[in-house]
């Protein structure tokens, strides 16, 4: 009797060790999980940072493999160059110096004809459009630049035109505000989201001081610009965000406060 006893025991023993191991199999996944919960925005940066270097890094070896080209001296000869045609674009794999400098002369007519015009910044949706088509300049992957601030460890490429796809993969360059290739009378207007839970993108910039510098890296050069003043400004206060007569400009801009869009927190900078 006693050893049926025993048997009996050992067996209910047995039948309960499974139900131990499930909630030690329970606790340890969601001790999984909550870590994951926690840890991921942190991950998910540091992954969309490296993509985001990625793109840069292919930018510098394509400018490499064509021994990078400078600001062209004849705007004649470079408006000269015809196009590539559609098929040409897609099938193009190297940057082409013929129409890269093609591309700065019709940028540096465009950014004179904005200022001469006054600007027309009222329509949100204008922000958005391409003002140029840069594959028909051999920029196939249309990454015109990236943007450096090495006080906020602010590292991004630079897109024209602030559309969903180019704010959501790096920095926009406003379309009707100057595209940034420096000069006189010229503001170059570049957006950047703040609070994406995965990306950093502009969520440093507040924290940009007056003599900071920020660079622009573009197809031909790279300039320098220093903060000189930072301001919160209204979703509507365009007029803020204009080209300065004589003034070479960055202007960078991002919602305000943080993960809210009531306002835009906007840094000026000259250029150096």
């Amino acid at each position: 009797m006693k050893e049926k006893k025993k048997k009996t025991a050992q067996t209910t023993q047995k039948k309960r060790m499974p139900k131990s191991k499930k909630l030690l199999i329970m606790s340890v996944a969601l001790l999984v999980a909550g870590l994951g919960v926690f840890f991921y925005p942190g991950i998910a940066k540091l992954i969309t940072d490296a993509q985001q270097s990625a793109v840069i890094d292919e930018f510098n070896h394509n400018l490499d493999s064509i021994g990078n080209p400078t600001v062209p001296e004849n705007d004649d000869e470079a408006s000269e160059t015809p196009l590539m045609n559609e098929e040409e674009a897609k099938n193009n794999k190297h940057y082409d110096p013929r129409l890269l400098a093609k591309l700065y002369s019709d940028i540096r007519k465009y950014n004179n004809d904005i200022y001469t015009s006054g600007q027309t910044l009222l329509d949100p949706f204008c922000y958005s459009q391409e003002s140029f088509d840069l594959a028909q300049y051999s920029v196939y992957d249309y990454v015109f630049g990236y943007i450096t601030a090495p006080s906020i460890d602010l590292n991004l490429p630079i897109y024209l035109g602030a559309s969903d796809y180019n704010m959501w993969n790096g920095a926009a360059q406003m379309t009707g505000t100057s595209i940034p290739i420096g000069g006189k009378n010229t503001n170059a207007v570049i957006a950047g989201h703040r609070g994406v839970i995965n990306k950093t993108l502009f969520d440093n910039i507040v924290f940009l001081n007056e003599g900071d510098s920020v660079f622009v890296k573009n197809l031909w050069e790279k300039l320098e610009y220093k903060v000189v003043k930072t301001e919160v400004i209204l979703p509507s206060e365009s007029d803020k965000v204009k080209i300065q007569k004589g003034k070479d400009m960055l202007t960078l801009i991002t919602c305000h406060p943080y993960g809210y869009s009531d306002y835009r927190y906007v840094v000026y900078c000259e250029r150096a």
